[in-house]
């Protein structure tokens, strides 16, 4: 059932003569972010919403995110911002500091207006009040089904999963499945689809008082080495503030780090920051740090006769923005007021128009800045250093890139 107080505003295939429009049969393959947000949206609207995740159970992948005012509007949306903030660590500044720790970058929300600021998050938090708010709505979930194949008939979308099982009769495919996407080459959307040379390791750990909590707080010294610690508020059932570490590497020289000694790993980190020992203290293995890959996908169009294609599975890019969940929210939010206002094939074409600029200038941007924080073009260094400190010195380069950092530009 859908809840009583969420009011239904049906979309559908086209309008009848009354201008009555019929719910539509709705598959969801992906249960990230965008996934959850959608199905949730679609089916208070009144939709049928069926949601495949390949995973047997919930399991939240991922380091600790700065969820931001984009993506909190969108938790507004759904009604579960309270659930969530309260869990979350309020960051309030972007500080970026050199090996001497003179300032490269100070960005603060404050000067965006009053109230704004981001939210560090531990991401099953997430997870899980969008998984509650799924439930309440009514969605279904069926776990452990990978869809494989998806084919288009007369009557609609014919879904495959992986152990033979096949479902018909979908009005829409909704494909929301990562940056790792299947689904998405085999139904013939074009683009390009490569990964960074550059990733992350990263862990999580009890901040036990040692990093503010109002800053997402960088260290760089050339642009091999970029080291940072975000406040991640704190754990679903605990109260133990929490803070993650996040160390670049060359992916390449991944398993030659590991093979070293835990501790020499702890050294190269303490070596630009002492104040790390504590929170490197509580890893005494090495599985327990984990490494992050940055995806990169780029696509000239997001739907075609019946299919959309949301979140990292249509734009996975350098976190150096750390865009990819609020990103991944504004898409489901974009696609459901699109088909609460229109017949599909028009909303879906809506849909692409109103994220296509959004979604081309953070892709642009997160490209143009990796390099300058995580490459070996040492060279780039020194300019850095004078860029920008040089751009948050003037009043409206400042303000812009809070802007990009708050997620709002392109924002509607």
């Amino acid at each position: 059932m859908v809840p009583r107080k969420h009011k239904l505003a049906g979309s559908g295939q086209g309008w009848s003569i009354c201008g009555v429009r019929k719910a539509l049969r709705i598959a969801i393959v992906g249960c990230g972010s965008a996934g959850p947000a959608a199905a949730t949206l679609l089916r208070r609207q009144g939709h049928d919403v069926v949601l495949f995740e390949r995973a047997p159970e919930c399991r939240p992948v991922g380091a600790g995110f700065l969820l931001q005012p984009s993506g909190m509007a969108v938790l507004r949306e759904l009604g579960i911002d309270g659930g969530v903030l309260a869990r979350g660590a309020k960051v309030e500044r972007l500080h970026v500091v050199d090996r001497e720790g003179r300032d490269l970058l100070d960005l603060r929300y404050a000067e965006l207006g009053d109230g704004l600021h981001g939210i560090g998050l531990h991401r099953p938090v997430l997870l899980h009040f969008l998984l509650e708010a799924m439930g309440e709505a009514g969605v279904e979930v069926r776990w452990g089904c990978e869809i494989t194949a998806a084919v288009r008939e007369p009557d609609g979308w014919r879904l495959q999963a992986a152990g033979g099982a096949v479902e018909r009769g979908f009005d829409l495919l909704v494909i929301a499945d990562g940056a790792r996407s299947a689904l998405r080459g085999r139904l013939g959307f074009r683009g390009t689809d490569r990964g960074y040379p550059w990733g992350a390791h990263w862990f999580i750990g009890e901040n036990r008082g040692v990093f503010p909590e109002s800053e997402l707080y960088q260290i760089v010294h050339g642009t091999r080495r970029l080291l940072g610690f975000l406040a991640t508020g704190t754990e679903l059932h605990a109260s133990a503030p929490l803070v993650s570490l996040f160390w670049s590497i060359k992916l390449a020289d991944d398993a030659a780090i590991r093979a070293r000694p835990l501790d020499a790993w702890k050294q190269d980190i303490l070596h630009l920051c002492p104040r790390a020992k504590v929170l490197l203290s509580q890893i005494t293995d090495w599985s327990q740090v984990l490494t992050a890959r940055y995806g990169d996908v780029a696509m000239s169009r997001w739907h075609g006769d019946g299919v959309v294609v949301l979140g990292d599975a249509g734009h996975a890019m350098s976190p150096q923005l750390g865009q990819g969940v609020n990103l991944a929210l504004a898409d489901a939010s974009c696609l459901a007021k699109a088909l609460a206002e229109l017949p599909m094939p028009d909303a879906l074409a809506r849909y692409s128009r109103e994220r296509r600029f959004a979604l081309a200038y953070y892709r642009f941007a997160s490209r143009q800045l990796t390099p300058w924080f995580q490459s070996d073009h040492e060279f780039l260094s020194p300019l850095r250093q004078v860029l920008f400190r040089g751009m948050q010195h003037l009043g409206p380069a400042r303000r812009f890139m809070t802007r990009t950092m708050a997620g709002l530009v392109g924002f509607r």
